[in-house]
């Protein structure tokens, strides 16, 4: 049901004219949902990770979620999703075929205003694009846990073209 939701939203935002070309618009869109879960340890970390297809005119994330938790019984939170820990995070890619070369594609802010958040990001196709933070230590020595879920939305030029894709994609140029 919310990837309906989340598709509706991007058609709606293309201001179709007739319901015809709503129909045309939503068949422009592939949802994709990716990420991961992965253990909280004081580091730079990628918290969800996800090539673009070069067939893809661009991906479009539209949400993030992302929630701590423990498994350990006797630990505080136990079986309690929790917010994103503490730390900054920034998207960036890298091109596919050019190694070691990443741009950032947002400027790095607070975690949870990137990752338990909506969003409205383009990144263009055939590049690998990956949700990054560096965090700070968890609050006990318990094993805790980070996952993170993206849900995108694969687009053609037809969308693109009505929601802002002569916007530049790069926040900053250079080596991360």
């Amino acid at each position: 049901m919310l990837i309906n939701q989340h598709m509706k939203r991007i058609v709606d935002a293309c201001y179709p004219k007739t319901n015809d070309e709503a129909i045309e618009l939503w068949h422009d869109i592939k949802p994709v949902k990716f990420g991961t879960t992965i253990g909280w340890t004081a580091a730079t970390v990628s918290l969800a990770e996800y090539q673009i297809p070069e067939n893809s005119a661009y991906l479009l994330v539209l949400r993030v979620e992302c929630y701590s938790y423990t498994q350990v019984a006797a630990a505080p939170g136990f079986g309690i999703f929790s917010p994103p820990p503490l730390g900054v995070a920034f998207w960036q890619y890298a091109d596919v075929t050019l190694a070691n070369v990443s741009y950032n594609l947002t400027p790095v802010t607070p975690i949870h205003v990137l990752c338990d958040s909506d969003e409205f990001l383009l990144a263009k196709g055939d590049h690998f694009l990956s949700l990054t933070a560096t965090l700070t230590a968890p609050p006990d020595a318990n094993a805790r846990f980070i996952r993170t879920l993206v849900y995108g939305y694969l687009i053609g030029a037809l969308v693109a073209d009505k929601i802002g894709s002569g916007e530049p994609t790069y926040s900053t140029v250079g080596l991360a």
